[in-house]
C-alpha cells in the first residue's frame, strides 16, 4: 500500500505541475517592435537620410547669422542676427522626382522707419526688432524634360542667371524679388535651359499676373544668356543679359551683367546714388572672383547707373578657417555722393 501511495501521490504532484506549466504558457507577452534605424540616403547628395517606414528622404541644413554694418556718413552701426533653417524632401514617383522645399528665418536687428515687413506693413519707427517669416517654400516636381516649380521662391528674374558679384551683403544692384511663382525650368542638351514663370504681383489683389521667361547657354567655360520680365500691375518690362566665365585650373572667374528697365516697378534697378528711390534705366554690373586656397577668396566688382551717371565699387573677402565658420568682411564706395559702406558678415553653417 505504501508503493501504491507514493504512486498515485506522484502522479498527482505531475499533474498539478503540468496544469501549472499550461496556465502559465497561456500568458503571452507582446514582443517588443524591432527599432528602425535611420538609413543613409545617398540618391540625392550629402546629408539626406530617410524618414522612417518610409521611402522618403529628408535633409536639414541652415545657418546662424550675426552682422555689424556702419550707418550712414559712419555716425554709428548696426548689428543684425538670423537664424535659418531649411529643410529639403524628396521622393521618387511614376512622374518624376517629387521635392519639398523650405527656409525659414528669424531676424533680429535694426529696422528704418517705413522699412517693408514681411506681412507687406512697414515700419513705423526706427529700432530693432524681431521677424520671423518664410523666405522660400516651394513644391517641385523634377522630370526627364525639366523642372515644374510651385511656391514662394526668389523669382526667376533674380535666380536663373545666377545672382549678383559677391559672395555677402554687397550683391550688386539686379531687381532681385521674392514671391509666389509658377514656373517651369526646360533642360535641354549641351547644357541648354530655358524658364518661362507666372509670378504674383503683390502689389495687386487683381488677376493681373507678371510673366518672366528666359534662356540660358552653360558650359565648362561659364555660362551666356538672357531673361525678361513684364510687370503687369505698373506696365513696365525688364530685361538683363549675363555673361560669366571660369579660368581653367585657375580658381579665378568673371561675370558681366547688362540690364535695362523700362520704368518704375518690380523690374527697376534702384540707383543707390540717386537722392531718393529712383530706379536707373541701364546699369552694367562687372566682377571677377579668386579662389586662392580652400580657405581664402576675394572679389571685386563695379556697377554703373545711368540716372546719377555713378559708380559702386565693392570688394570683400570669403574666408573659411574652419569647417562650418565663414567670415566675410566687405566694403563699398559710391561716387555719387562720396560715401563708403563697410560691413563684416559671420556665418556658422550646417
Amino acid at each position: 500500500m505504501n508503493i501504491k501511495s507514493l504512486l498515485i501521490g506522484s502522479a498527482a504532484a505531475m499533474a498539478v505541475s503540468t496544469g501549472a506549466a499550461s496556465a502559465a504558457d497561456a500568458i503571452v507577452y507582446a514582443e517588443p517592435e524591432p527599432v528602425e534605424y535611420v538609413r543613409v540616403c545617398d540618391v540625392y547628395g550629402a546629408g539626406f537620410f530617410y524618414i522612417p517606414g518610409t521611402e522618403t528622404c529628408l535633409r536639414f541644413s541652415g545657418y546662424y547669422r550675426f552682422e555689424l554694418a556702419n550707418t550712414a556718413g559712419w555716425a554709428g552701426y548696426t548689428t543684425f542676427a538670423r537664424f535659418q533653417l531649411n529643410t529639403d524632401v524628396r521622393s521618387e514617383t511614376e512622374w518624376g522626382t517629387l521635392r519639398g522645399y523650405a527656409e525659414a528665418r528669424f531676424d533680429y536687428g535694426f529696422l528704418a522707419a517705413g522699412a517693408a515687413l514681411p506681412s507687406g506693413a512697414v515700419t513705423a519707427a526706427a529700432g530693432y526688432s524681431n521677424r520671423a517669416y518664410l523666405n522660400q517654400g516651394f513644391i517641385e516636381l523634377m522630370t526627364g524634360s525639366g523642372t515644374l516649380r510651385l511656391g514662394k521662391s526668389d523669382t526667376p528674374y533674380a535666380r536663373f542667371l545666377g545672382y549678383g558679384s559677391s559672395f555677402g551683403p554687397f550683391d550688386g544692384t539686379y531687381a532681385f524679388r521674392n514671391a509666389n511663382e509658377l514656373s517651369f525650368t526646360f533642360t535641354g542638351g549641351n547644357g541648354f535651359s530655358a524658364i518661362i514663370a507666372v509670378i504674383d504681383n503683390v502689389g495687386s489683389n487683381t488677376w493681373a499676373t507678371d510673366i518672366e521667361g528666359g534662356i540660358n547657354w552653360s558650359q565648362g567655360w561659364g555660362s551666356i544668356g538672357a531673361i525678361a520680365g513684364w510687370d503687369s500691375v505698373a506696365g513696365t518690362w525688364g530685361i538683363k543679359g549675363a555673361a560669366r566665365f571660369t579660368a581653367p585650373n585657375s580658381g579665378i572667374s568673371a561675370g558681366l551683367l547688362v540690364m535695362y528697365a523700362s520704368g518704375a516697378g518690380v523690374y527697376a534697378i534702384t540707383d543707390p546714388g540717386a537722392a531718393a528711390a529712383v530706379g536707373a534705366h541701364w546699369s552694367v554690373l562687372g566682377y571677377v572672383k579668386g579662389q586662392f586656397t580652400p580657405k581664402v577668396a576675394a572679389a571685386v566688382a563695379a556697377q554703373w547707373f545711368d540716372y546719377s551717371g555713378g559708380w559702386v565699387f565693392t570688394g570683400g573677402l570669403d574666408l573659411k578657417p574652419v569647417a562650418g565658420l565663414q567670415i566675410q568682411p566687405e566694403i563699398q564706395y559710391r561716387t555719387s555722393n562720396a560715401t563708403w559702406w563697410g560691413v563684416i558678415r559671420v556665418n556658422r553653417t550646417f
